[in-house]
């Protein structure tokens, strides 16, 4: 059997083992169509002895080469992709040509699907980038706090020594007090005005002491809503960094995508 002959014979069967909805004509070297199988979706005004001066399958028998080429929507309804191979004997007689038309209409729908991935995929991408330099800054910026809460507490502490020793001054102050009240009791008349002043200075050492009480009260509560703030912002702070974490996992996921998308664009096309 002659090559032209197998490829009337296929001519069916070249349509029904692609993929997708495509016709398949068979001409001789007259360019005289000789086979014809139709698509199923589109037509082509095409019949067995109809001969092709002009196209793309005169083009392959004057070259004696394949060609290749897309065909736009306006002329069948579809835009086709049609393949033209030259059909050479085995004494390299050229005998005619078998030619395929694809319809594109699926890789149309996965080029566009696939841009529109593509397109999401990147605005998603640069969000998720804005997010991670979000969370970086404000953890930067809760460490900063958190560093300046520790501060504070340590300069809370640091009062403790202070108002220790003003409480042991003053303690001491009502005891040097006492004690004098003691010796101006003991000097009679010649000792009441010092015994006026020893008296005051036990009244300003006990109010030092009660203040020296109020102010460590207040110190006391002042430390320990700085530590509950200080926690709070160090949870803050491990929030942020999972979040700017997870932020890179997501970016790195959508990158994914827009590699998967460009992939998908690229079986789109037929070769």
């Amino acid at each position: 059997m002659k090559k032209l002959e197998a490829a009337v014979a296929a001519a069916e069967a070249y349509c029904k083992v692609n993929a997708y909805d495509c016709h398949a004509v068979v001409t001789n070297a007259e360019s005289q169509v000789i086979q014809f199988f139709p698509a199923r979706t589109y037509h082509v005004d095409m019949k067995i002895g109809t001969v092709l001066t002009s196209g793309v399958v005169a083009e392959c028998l004057a070259s004696q080469k394949r060609v290749s080429r897309v065909i736009p929507q306006k002329f069948f309804g579809v835009k086709l992709k049609v393949i033209v191979e030259p059909i050479f004997e085995d004494d390299g007689t050229l005998s005619g040509t078998v030619s395929l038309g694809t319809s594109m209409n699926m890789q149309d729908s996965l080029h566009n699907v696939a841009q529109s991935i593509a397109a999401t995929a990147e605005q998603m991408l640069a969000t998720a980038e804005e997010l991670a330099a979000s969370a970086d800054r404000l953890a930067v910026e809760l460490n900063r706090v958190k560093s300046g809460g520790e501060t504070v507490l340590a300069e809370i502490r640091r009062t403790d020594g202070i108002l220790k020793f003003v409480s042991e001054v003053a303690d001491n102050s009502n005891l040097l007090g006492l004690n004098a009240a003691i010796e101006a009791a003991r000097a009679g008349g010649q000792g009441r005005g010092f015994a006026v002043v020893a008296d005051e200075i036990r009244k300003m050492a006990v109010n030092s002491s009660q203040s020296v009480k109020d102010i460590k009260t207040i110190l006391q509560k002042i430390q320990s809503e700085t530590q509950s703030v200080v926690g709070t912002i160090t949870a803050i702070a491990e929030m942020g960094k999972h979040q700017a974490d997870a932020t890179v996992e997501i970016s790195d996921a959508i990158q994914q995508l827009t590699t998967t998308a460009a992939d998908l664009e690229k079986m789109a096309e037929i070769s």
